[in-house]
C-alpha cells in the first residue's frame, strides 16, 4: 500500500482496549496505546481485515464487542483491506502474466485500501446515502448535510464491527441473519486440513514433498473457481504451459509449482500450513485457520504486521517478511519505536489516496449516537 500500514493481530486490539479502559494487560501498554494512537493521527493506517470482523462477531458478550470495535474503528477509522477474492485475482493474473505469458499485459494493481466491511468482505464501498421523498438527495445542494452523512457513515460501520445487541438478533434472524453460515464455512476447512493431517500420521513424507502436497491442496481448495475461470477465460492451457508429459507425471512439477509460489498470499498460507502440518503434537484450530487468512493478506499489502507469538515464529522460518519487506513485530512494547519510523514515511500530499475524505481534519471517529445526533440542531430545513 502507498500508505505506511500496520495490520495488527486481534489479540494486540484486544490489548489496547484494556489500556483504554484503565486495566493494561502489562505497564507498557498505555505507551503502545499513545503511539498508535499519534501514529495514526499522523497518517499512518492500521487496517482491518476480513478476518477481523469474523473474530470479534465470535465474542458473545456485546459490551465487550463493543468496547473492542470502539478502539478499533477510532484508530483504524475503518478503514479495511480489500477483500481475498479481488486481491487474489490479481496476484494470479500476474503469476499468469510471468509464467505463461498470458494476460500478455501486466494486469494493472488493484486499489487495496478502502473502506468498509463491505471493502473487506467483498471488495466494494457502499456507503450510506440520504434519500428524501423524491429520491437521493445530492449533497452538494445542501453542504450542511456532508458532515452528518459522514458521521452517519462512520457510526454505521462502527456497528457493522461491533456486532448486534442481543436483543437486536430475534429481529434480524427474521431478516435473514445467520451468523452460522460463517462458522459452517470455517468447520469445512478445519476439517479439510485434520482429515490431511491423519493422513500424514499414518504416511509421512519429506519436507519437500510434503509442501508440494500443500501447495497442491491450497490451490485446489481455496482458489480452483478463480484458477479454473482465469484459465478459461484466457484460454490457457495448464498441461501444456507447465510442461505436463503424461508418461512422466510429475514433469509438470518444476513450473506449476513456480507459478503457485508467484503468488504471495498462496505461498505465505502454504509455507505457515506446511510448517503446521509438520508438527504432529500440535491440534489444528479455527484460530489457526483465521490467522493463517489474515497473514497471507496482510504480510504482502503492510509495511508492519504484529502476529501472535506461534505465527511469527513460522513466518521467520519461511522467511515470508523479508521476502516481501515486511517487517514482522513480535514483542508490543517495541511498537512505538516502529510507528516512529513509519510516521517518517507520511506523505501528506497522497493523503485522499487513502480516504482523508473519510474523516475531518482533527475530528473524532464517530462511535456514539450522541455525537450523530448532535449535528441534527445545526441542520437547515430542507
Amino acid at each position: 500500500m502507498a500508505a505506511p500500514s500496520v495490520y495488527l493481530d486481534l489479540w494486540v486490539w484486544i490489548r489496547l482496549a484494556r489500556a483504554a479502559s484503565g486495566a493494561p494487560h502489562e505497564a507498557s501498554d498505555a505507551d503502545v496505546l499513545t503511539a498508535v494512537r499519534d501514529a495514526a493521527a499522523a497518517g499512518v493506517v492500521f487496517p482491518l481485515s476480513a478476518t477481523h470482523y469474523i473474530e470479534v462477531g465470535r465474542i458473545a458478550d456485546p459490551r465487550q464487542r463493543a468496547d473492542l470495535a470502539r478502539i478499533m474503528a477510532s484508530v483504524s477509522h475503518c478503514r479495511t483491506m480489500r477483500s481475498r477474492r479481488v486481491l487474489l485475482r490479481h496476484q494470479m493474473l500476474h503469476a499468469m502474466h510471468v509464467s505463461f505469458g498470458r494476460p500478455a499485459f501486466r494486469p494493472r494493481s488493484p486499489q487495496v485500501l478502502g473502506i468498509g466491511a463491505a471493502w473487506a468482505l467483498v471488495g466494494e464501498r457502499t456507503p450510506l446515502v440520504l434519500r428524501g421523498p423524491s429520491g437521493k438527495v445530492d449533497i452538494d445542494t445542501v453542504p450542511e448535510l456532508r458532515d452528518l452523512l459522514r458521521k452517519a457513515n462512520q457510526f454505521a460501520e462502527f456497528q457493522l464491527l461491533a456486532g448486534p445487541k442481543d436483543e437486536e438478533i430475534e429481529d434480524l434472524r427474521r431478516r435473514g441473519y445467520r451468523p452460522e453460515a460463517t462458522q459452517e464455512a470455517n468447520r469445512s476447512r478445519l476439517e479439510w486440513e485434520e482429515t490431511y493431517a491423519g493422513m500424514l500420521a499414518d504416511d509421512p513424507v519429506s519436507r519437500n514433498e510434503l509442501r508440494v502436497r500443500v501447495q497442491a491442496r491450497e490451490i485446489l481448495h481455496e482458489y480452483y473457481e478463480l484458477l479454473r475461470d482465469l484459465l478459461g477465460e484466457y484460454r490457457i492451457d495448464l498441461e501444456r504451459e507447465i510442461g505436463l508429459d503424461p508418461a512422466r507425471p510429475r514433469s509438470g512439477r518444476p513450473r506449476m509449482t513456480a507459478f503457485a509460489d508467484r503468488m504471495p498470499s498462496v505461498r505465505i498460507a502454504v509455507d505457515l500450513k506446511a510448517e503446521l502440518f509438520r508438527n504432529q503434537t500440535k491440534a489444528w484450530t479455527t484460530n489457526a485457520l483465521y490467522d493463517i487468512d489474515a497473514l497471507s493478506i496482510a504480510v504482502p499489502y503492510c509495511h508492519v504486521v504484529v502476529p501472535d507469538r506461534e505465527m511469527a515464529n513460522l513466518l521467520s522460518r519461511s522467511k515470508a517478511g523479508l521476502r516481501n519487506g515486511t517487517r514482522v513485530v513480535t514483542r508490543l512494547r517495541d511498537m512505538p519505536g516502529e510507528l516512529a519510523e513509519l510516521q517518517a514515511q507520511v506523505r501528506t500530499a497522497d493523503g485522499d489516496s487513502w480516504g482523508s475524505d473519510w474523516t475531518g481534519p482533527g475530528e473524532d471517529f464517530c462511535t456514539d449516537m450522541e455525537d450523530l445526533r448532535a449535528l441534527v440542531p445545526r441542520l437547515p430545513a430542507v
